[in-house]
């Protein structure tokens, strides 16, 4: 029977040997026999947290090497939300939004051949927007009024989400702005609750 803890011990001991190590060596250190080990490193490899080099009739195993530019990026803004305070984060992530907006909204004025989106084909712009990012988005709304885009599926994860969320707020803000003439956003989170941000297409009356 697969023991996970088994499976974690395995990983710890494979981390610790940066060029490799033998099915041998690891099964001494576990205190299995080869041929349990032997099916153990082959459901870990099929989760990706190990893999090996073939020397010969030898196998070393090690752990792969993960850098990409999305995790990376990600890790960059879970440090950024760790180490600034919230309202120079909130700053800075809408700045980033409003100059994403204007090169997304270009984008999308040329795949419409037109000179201003309208209120529908904004709705599906924000949809694509979140297709495009790998995550998927909901938008509804009241026309010239207002329009929510629910985040079904998140393309962050991790303490990037909510500086990624504000970012999006921006990009938003500022296409439907390009557009229509005037738009704010707001992003609601409720715990237990899909995020959605709020593009707010009226300005509110002063009392």
């Amino acid at each position: 029977m697969f023991n996970s803890d088994n499976e974690k011990k395995i990983v710890e001991f494979v981390k610790k040997s940066p060029f490799g190590v033998s099915s041998s060596e690891i099964a001494k250190y576990i205190g299995l026999n080869r041929m349990t080990i032997t099916k153990y490193l082959a459901i870990i490899k099929e989760k990706a947290l190990i893999d090996f080099k073939q020397f010969g009739m030898a196998k070393l195993w090690f752990i792969p090497v993960d850098i990409s530019k999305e995790s990376f990026f990600e890790k960059i803004m879970a440090s950024y939300s760790d180490n600034i305070s919230l309202e120079e984060l909130k700053h800075a992530s809408e700045n980033a939004g409003i100059d994403l907006g204007e090169e997304i909204n270009l984008m999308y004025l040329q795949f419409y051949d037109t000179e201003k989106l309208s209120f529908d084909q904004l709705c599906d712009c924000f949809v694509d927007v979140g297709k495009k990012l790998n995550g998927s988005f909901k938008a509804s709304g009241k026309f010239n009024e207002k329009i929510d885009v629910e985040i079904l599926k998140s393309p962050f994860s991790g303490g990037s989400v909510k500086a990624m969320n504000t970012v999006l707020s921006g990009v938003f803000a500022k296409i439907a702005s390009l557009n229509l003439g005037y738009a704010r956003a707001l992003v609601k989170e409720e715990e237990n609750k899909n995020s959605i941000i709020e593009v707010f297409l009226k300005q509110e009356e002063k009392q």
